[in-house]
Parts: C-alpha cells; sequence; structure tokens
C-alpha cells in the first residue's frame, strides 16, 4: 500500500471519529405529548431563529433520534431541560406532564437529571414548589428562605462531578435570577392574596419589591454576562440587571439579544408588514456587533416565502371523521383560515366573528376552515361538542404549521382560489380590514 493512501485511510478515520465524537444520540419514549414533537435548541441564536429537531415518535411513543453538536447546548423537550455536550448518548424518558418523574441514563445523564428540579421559566421561580413560604414568612424570613434555598441548590451543583465548566457558570447564574425574580415577583403574588384592587396593585407590589431592593441587587451582579443568554431565568431579570448594573456595563451581545429579540417577537405577531420591515432597517443600524446582525437577517429570509403572491407552504390536516386533507386539496376556492386552540382565550374570543363571516361568505367560491392545534383530538371534541361551527373543523399538530412560522395563536390567513398567499398574518376578524380582504379575494 503506497504512502499517499496510508495517509488518507487515516485522514479519513480521524476525520470519521470527529464525526462520531460530536453526534448526540437520544433514544426512549414520550408520555403526555402530542402526536408531533420537537427538541428546541435553546443557544440564544437558536432561540430567535426557532431551531428545532423534530422527534419521529412509532405507535409506542418511542424514538431515537441522532443528530450533530459541535459545542455543548442547552434544549428544551415539553417541560423539561436539557444539556447536551458532544458525544452525548443517553435513553430517555420524558414525562411532560410531570418533569420530575422523567429518567436519564447514559453519557450526559447527570446534568439532565439535574436540571429536571430547576423551577419553571416565569413562574415565580422559588415561590412555587419550595418552602420559601411555608409558615407564612414575614418580609424578613422570606428573605432568609430564598438565601437558604439559593444555598442548597448551590450545593447540589457544586455536587455534579461531570458537569463542565459552562454549565456550572450558566446555572450558578440561573440559582441567583431565580431568587431576584421570586423577590421581585413576591409583590403581586402577595396583591393578589390580600385582594388588591387592580388600580392599586403595581404600587403595591413595588412597594414590596423595594424592601427587598439589596437582596435583589446583590443577586444580579454578575448579570452582564451575555453567556446568561442560554438561560430563560434570565430573561425573566435582565431588564432589572440593566437597570442595576447600568447599559454601558452590560455585554454589547446582550443588549443586541434584546434589540432582535424585541423586533422577532413583532416580526412571529405581525409578519413582514411594512411597519415591521421598516423597524427591521432601524434596529439593524442600532446593532453593534456583526453576529446579530447576520440573525436578524436569517430570521428575516425565513418570512420571505409568506409574502404575498407566493404560493402557500404545504400543511395536511385532519377531519373530524379522521380523514386527511391538505390545503392543495381546496385549490378552486379561496380559502379563509383560522388557527386556534381550546385553551387559548384570544382564539375563543375572535371565533363568533369568524363563524359570523363564514355565515355570511360561504359559497362555492369561499372555504372558510378551523384548524386546532391541540395536542390531542380529546379536548378538540369535547369542545366542539359544546359550540355550533359553520366553518369546517381540522385539527393538526402545531410543528407541521414550521414553514408558516406560527408561533402564536389565533393566527388569520387568506389563501387565493390558485392557492397563492393573500395575507399569512391577517388581521384578526373582529377588525373590518379582514372582511375587506374576504370581499376583495371573491371578487
Amino acid at each position: 500500500m503506497n504512502k499517499a493512501l496510508i495517509i488518507f485511510i487515516l485522514c479519513l478515520g480521524y476525520i470519521n471519529s470527529i464525526a462520531q465524537n460530536n453526534t448526540i444520540q437520544l433514544k426512549g419514549e414520550l408520555k403526555n405529548f402530542g402526536s408531533e414533537v420537537v427538541l428546541s435548541k435553546e443557544t440564544p441564536e437558536a432561540q430567535l431563529l426557532k431551531e428545532t429537531i423534530k422527534l419521529n415518535l412509532d405507535e409506542h411513543n418511542r424514538f431515537e433520534v441522532s443528530f450533530e453538536l459541535l459545542e455543548p447546548a442547552y434544549f428544551s423537550l415539553g417541560r423539561n431541560t436539557l444539556y447536551l455536550s458532544p458525544g452525548d448518548h443517553m435513553k430517555i424518558i420524558v414525562d411532560n406532564d410531570n418533569p420530575n418523574n422523567s429518567t436519564f441514563i447514559g453519557t450526559g445523564s447527570e446534568v439532565c437529571t439535574y436540571l429536571k428540579a430547576r423551577p419553571y421559566p416565569k413562574a415565580g421561580s422559588y415561590l412555587y414548589g419550595t418552602d420559601v413560604l411555608k409558615g407564612d414568612p414575614t418580609t424578613n424570613e422570606l428573605a432568609k428562605n430564598v438565601a437558604k434555598e439559593v444555598r442548597k441548590r448551590e450545593a447540589k451543583l457544586d455536587a455534579l462531578k461531570e458537569a463542565d465548566d459552562f454549565f456550572k457558570k450558566v446555572e450558578h447564574g440561573r440559582i441567583l435570577f431565580d431568587a431576584a425574580n421570586t423577590l421581585m415577583s413576591y409583590g403581586f403574588r402577595d396583591a393578589y392574596a390580600k385582594k388588591i384592587a387592580q388600580e392599586q396593585m403595581k404600587a403595591y407590589a413595588d412597594s414590596i419589591t423595594n424592601l427587598y431592593v439589596n437582596d435583589i441587587r446583590e443577586y444580579l451582579l454578575n448579570g452582564s454576562d451575555k453567556d446568561y443568554l442560554n438561560t430563560s431565568a434570565y430573561l425573566s431579570v435582565v431588564d432589572k440587571c440593566i437597570e442595576e448594573l447600568g447599559a454601558d456595563k452590560m455585554d454589547a451581545e446582550v443588549l443586541d439579544f434584546l434589540k432582535v429579540h424585541e423586533l422577532v417577537y413583532l416580526l412571529n405577531r405581525k409578519g413582514p408588514v411594512a411597519e415591521v420591515l421598516g423597524r427591521k432597517n432601524e434596529v439593524e443600524a442600532d446593532l453593534s456587533t456583526q453576529k446579530y446582525k447576520s440573525i436578524l437577517n436569517k430570521g428575516f429570509e425565513k418570512y420571505q416565502k409568506l409574502l404575498p403572491g407566493n404560493m402557500a407552504p404545504a400543511l395536511e390536516l385532519t377531519s373530524m371523521d379522521g380523514q386527511a386533507i391538505t390545503l392543495a386539496d381546496f385549490k378552486g376556492k379561496v380559502i379563509v383560515i383560522d388557527v386556534w386552540a381550546t385553551w387559548c382565550g384570544p382564539c375563543k374570543a375572535e371565533a363568533p366573528y369568524f363563524e359570523a363571516l363564514a355565515k355570511k361568505y360561504q359559497s362555492d367560491k369561499v372555504e372558510f376552515i378551523s384548524i386546532s392545534i391541540d395536542s390531542s383530538e380529546k379536548p378538540w371534541r369535547k369542545y366542539l361538542e359544546g359550540h355550533e361551527k359553520t366553518s369546517t373543523q381540522y385539527i393538526t399538530p402545531r410543528p407541521r404549521f414550521k414553514e408558516f412560522q406560527l408561533i402564536t395563536v389565533p393566527r388569520f390567513m387568506i389563501i387565493d382560489k390558485d392557492g397563492r398567499l393573500i395575507d399569512a398574518f391577517a388581521p384578526v376578524p373582529s377588525n373590518e380590514e379582514f372582511e375587506k380582504l374576504i370581499i376583495k379575494a371573491v371578487k
């Protein structure tokens, strides 16, 4: 064998070894999830761009997936948070209704098991699921209870044997940010408990929060670091970090993330309309890092296919009688779409307006369809038993709306008879502009 060939074979083996070392392998069972599930990456960039990995379930809700990962990152799977590093391979059982019942076995399992007990984001942190409120503590006692909870959680974190430095740094931050969020949230919890009048609630809550100002400041001392963008706990307190530390002390990437996050939030709800596109130019000019300029442009690129005149993305639906149907099956008719869920209050508020328009304009030229994104059919069918509808009812898992960039519901869309988008982010039906779009479409 000649020398060049030997070198080639050795290099190929080295490359394959690197690829294998970067491969994440997960398999197991998911409980109390819908029929289609995604693993969501939680790096700052992935949060903004909604990067997900689809998990294909068999008839027993089991799955197996592998993917490349170049550096450690957080992921969310239902209500569980996972921390994965290149080369991790685990067998997992994740219960969406009871995250603490989830189990992790294999390489990387120690940190994932630790994360089961982290407070659920935006749920008052330690106010719920801990003993900090036990015995109806006084103001001073609450601060001591929170400090005690911090020490307990830091001890558990420090005891981990397989956690890397980045994980320990971010999780230490999470503990402190959750502590700050507890003290910042307590005023509103107390106001609700004491049935303080709505118009007086904020003032009352602020007065309570002010009692803990020194404790809060102490917990947020390191809150300028961009690495903490990897935990949702930080996003609950980042505005307070800026207030306490000063914008000039914050990492530039933190400030850029917040600017892009605000604009992406608007984009997700309104689509690439003139107002949002104009705001994009302003934000891009104000960003100080090339990284976030690139992320911003990537985010907007995903919406180009949803501009009026483009063909609507493919979408498969299930009818009330269990039949599969696609949007393409409606070709020849204008389609007016309501995307909703039984758990969505605003959806239910807009439904009567949508149904009134369905009664008014339903014909052989236009089809009004309502698409539920409920994770199971049972609540959907039960709700429809008690609510008469003119629009035709369908259900489909939320992940199937990926190409439509569906982030929130309700969402209303109008598609012309040729399958082209008229408006993928139409106004709500209670807005008279929605009816005008229908009239124009069916002419």
